[in-house]
């Protein structure tokens, strides 16, 4: 769906459409990816929250996979490994709590009751990593032989396993990960961050769904007052009848029947040619008019829904912005300009009638604006637009039909003159006079009416081939649409574009992995950059401003540059070294923001100012540093036209959207920081060693319970390494009570 501000009128083109800036939103809707249905069994509602997870929201998966288990009492392996990814993802140790340590000990004791398997083998090697991090010192630091088990134990699982937990566990295990590691993982992500056919896929992510095509229907005129000429006429000419039937009976009975006859045979075909020698006269001139002066045949309005606010002024930028891209180069762009006004306010009032008055976004017709636009502009450098002035505008002069009515015209005028010739020559006179009145008296009246008639079955022959041109259009939309990437596999890639740029910062400062204590990413919708959805998820970008934050023992290092969604390059890269010390305030605000030329401007809280401009309400991350100095992270908002309220709830999405940025895990590191300073670290590494006291104090190892983990599936050729067994040993620690 298009959200549309008062305040945000820049119009960006992007593959032959037309956005506003920021503010555009299109929601894609029936995807099924975040939404299951009232009645939705435990593992439907299970693999919504996988979902969520792959799609990069931990939080959201971790609340709706606590729910199918404790509410419903789904149990699995798979429920297991799923539910301590999303407990431990994009967290440090120092991030849980009492609430999840308790759900790692159920999810490793749901493990346990299902011991085989690949989600078992996860879960266990995910349980090794947490008790090897539990058994900690007073100095913060784990026992590095119980890191290197876990590691050797890890090392065993196929590649994708390790990958997936790795990348959800980047920040639980940043310390025990070796650089070698970290190098060869990165090289893994360079690989697949751009598999899958990105380039072409992700732009089509950010296009509305394409509304069906809906078909034209012309509007009868009513025919008003033109009936009572026409009757006027009709009763006239039966006089006239009467009375030249009446002289004729006095003569010859033979003319009494012929004429009649021939009368009205004749005016029927001469009559009814003349009449649509006159209409396409009249059906040319309406063609000139819509040409010219974009005038249309009224035509219905379906759907009974109020406009979409800004429809009309959506549907104008967009049709501005498909013209502009097929303008032509040269000194004919003036030309092309002026000769297509005329079919462009058509397509514009077209657009209006058809589409506005049925609920469907503006949005949702792009896709019609770009067809008709390329069927426009080719018509125009054909020289085609004005075809009807070169067609024959009217009927054959002369064609059989009219002549044999012009012949009984003559023939019954012939015979009452020869019968009434010399008897009732007054008759005669009287007669013609009356048929020549009624002729000029009903001659208005008949073209309205006949006129009307034509009209209708000629606009709807139109309307019928321009509606199946549009189908298939439409169709060809479908089909190229439908690659168009899931919102999972765009949180996939922006996951790993995100661990590809952190590894490349800390390659460029020279940083290990044990120098950096740990490391804050940000994301923002660039300047300029449009958006899409789908139903119960967040926002994507097709460009975000990156912030990075890698939190050393020696300060802090700053790192923010451009990711062009797509292409999944970095630009425009700007570096920053500043001391804890600098940091002064982090907190989370509600902050004014104007959109001048795609810009995001913050504007200050002073009331005067927020009155004076235009605005939109967004939450912001923001960091006062100690020069006076403000960093800011704006978090995405939803407007009402951007929300399926029927199966979302605005509160819900909001925190979707601050996790989405990365906001809601900085905030917690970013206080600390900048209220402790440099002792946090220290002070931090404390906190932890006194909290994770109860879990030093489990049972020992002679009481724990003893797992064999199975051997990852080796080739043919694989050749076991001197000490391997086919299973390897992995001790546990049961879980606390």
């Amino acid at each position: 769906m298009t959200e549309w501000d008062a305040d945000a009128r820049q119009v960006l083109i992007t593959d032959g459409n037309a956005y506003v800036d920021t503010q555009i939103g299109v929601l894609h809707g029936d995807a099924h990816i975040y939404q299951v249905a009232g009645n939705a069994t435990p593992e439907e509602q299970f693999r919504v929250a996988v979902n969520y997870l792959h799609g990069g929201l931990p939080d959201e998966a971790r609340r709706r996979i606590r729910t199918a288990v404790m509410e419903s009492g789904l149990r699995s392996a798979e429920v297991a490994y799923r539910w301590t990814l999303a407990v431990l993802s994009g967290r440090r140790l120092a991030d849980l709590d009492a609430d999840d340590f308790a759900a790692l000990d159920h999810a490793f004791a749901m493990a346990e009751d299902q011991p085989s398997g690949r989600f078992w083998r996860c879960t266990a090697v995910i349980q090794r990593f947490v008790g090897a991090l539990s058994d900690i010192g007073p100095d913060g630091r784990p026992n590095p032989l119980s890191c290197a088990e876990a590691m050797r134990c890890h090392a065993e699982l196929p590649e994708n396993d390790r990958v997936e937990i790795e990348r959800h566990l980047d920040q639980f295990l940043a310390h025990i990960l070796e650089d070698d590691a970290e190098q060869h993982n990165s090289e893994r992500v360079r690989a697949a961050r751009m598999a899958g056919d990105r380039r072409t896929r992700v732009p089509k992510f950010f296009e509305p769904d394409p509304a069906p095509p809906v078909r034209k229907v012309p509007v009868p005129t009513p025919p008003g007052t033109a009936w009572r000429p026409l009757a006027a006429a009709a009763g006239i000419a039966l006089f006239a009848l009467w009375v030249l039937l009446a002289a004729l009976a006095e003569v010859s009975v033979l003319a009494v029947l012929l004429v009649p006859v021939l009368l009205g045979t004749g005016g029927w075909y001469a009559g009814r040619h003349l009449m649509e020698r006159a209409y396409l006269r009249s059906r040319r001139d309406a063609k000139e008019a819509e040409l010219v002066r974009g005038e249309r045949s009224a035509i219905e309005r379906p759907g009974n829904s109020a406009p979409e606010e800004g429809f009309t002024e959506t549907v104008t930028a967009m049709i501005d912005a498909a013209f502009s891209q097929r303008q032509p180069a040269d000194h004919r762009r003036d030309a092309f300009w002026r000769e297509t006004w005329g079919l462009r306010a058509a397509l514009h009032g077209d657009l209006v009638d058809l589409y506005a008055f049925s609920g469907l976004p503006a949005a949702s017709v792009a896709w019609l604006v770009n067809h008709h636009a390329d069927d426009i502009a080719r018509r125009w450098k054909a020289g085609g637009l004005d075809d009807f002035r070169h067609d024959r505008a009217t009927a054959p002069m002369a064609p059989p039909a009219f002549l044999g009515g012009l012949t009984a015209l003559v023939g019954a005028a012939v015979i009452s003159v020869l019968t009434l010739l010399g008897s009732q020559f007054f008759a005669l006179l009287l007669t013609a006079g009356m048929l020549y009145a009624a002729a000029r008296v009903g001659r208005h009246g008949a073209m309205v009416l006949y006129g009307e008639r034509r009209r209708i079955a000629l606009d709807t022959a139109e309307f019928d081939r321009r509606w199946e041109a549009e189908q298939t259009a439409h169709q060809r939309r479908v089909a190229w649409l439908a690659d168009r990437p899931t919102d999972v596999e765009m949180g996939q890639w922006l996951a790993l574009d995100l661990a590809y740029f952190k590894r490349g910062a800390m390659v460029e400062s020279r940083l290990t992995s044990q120098e950096v204590f740990t490391h804050v990413i940000l994301t923002e919708a660039a300047p300029g950059t449009v958006r899409a959805r789908f139903v119960g998820g967040p926002f994507r970008h097709s460009a975000y401003t990156v912030l990075l934050f890698l939190l050393t023992g020696g300060g802090v290092r700053k790192v923010q540059a451009r990711l062009e969604f797509a292409s999944g390059k970095f630009v425009g890269e700007q570096r920053e070294n500043f001391q804890y010390r600098s940091i002064v305030t982090a907190k989370v605000k509600e902050v004014s923001v104007r959109f001048d030329d795609g810009q995001p401007r913050v504007l200050s809280d002073d009331a005067e100012a927020v009155q004076r401009d235009k605005v939109v309400r967004r939450e912001a991350l923001e960091l006062a540093l100690f020069d006076g100095s403000k960093i800011r992270v704006l978090v995405d908002h939803f407007g009402a036209e951007t929300i399926d309220r029927l199966r979302e709830s605005p509160e819900d999405l909001a925190g979707l959207a601050r996790e989405s940025s990365g906001v809601s895990g900085a905030l917690r590191v970013l206080e600390a920081v900048a209220g402790e300073g440099k002792e946090w670290i220290a002070l931090e590494l404390g906190r932890t060693y006194r909290r994770l006291a109860r879990r030093r104090s489990m049972p020992s190892a002679e009481q724990t319970r003893r797992i064999t983990v199975p051997p990852t599936p080796r080739g043919p050729h694989h050749r076991q390494a001197p000490g391997e067994t086919p299973g390897t040993a992995v001790r546990h620690r049961r879980s606390g009570p």
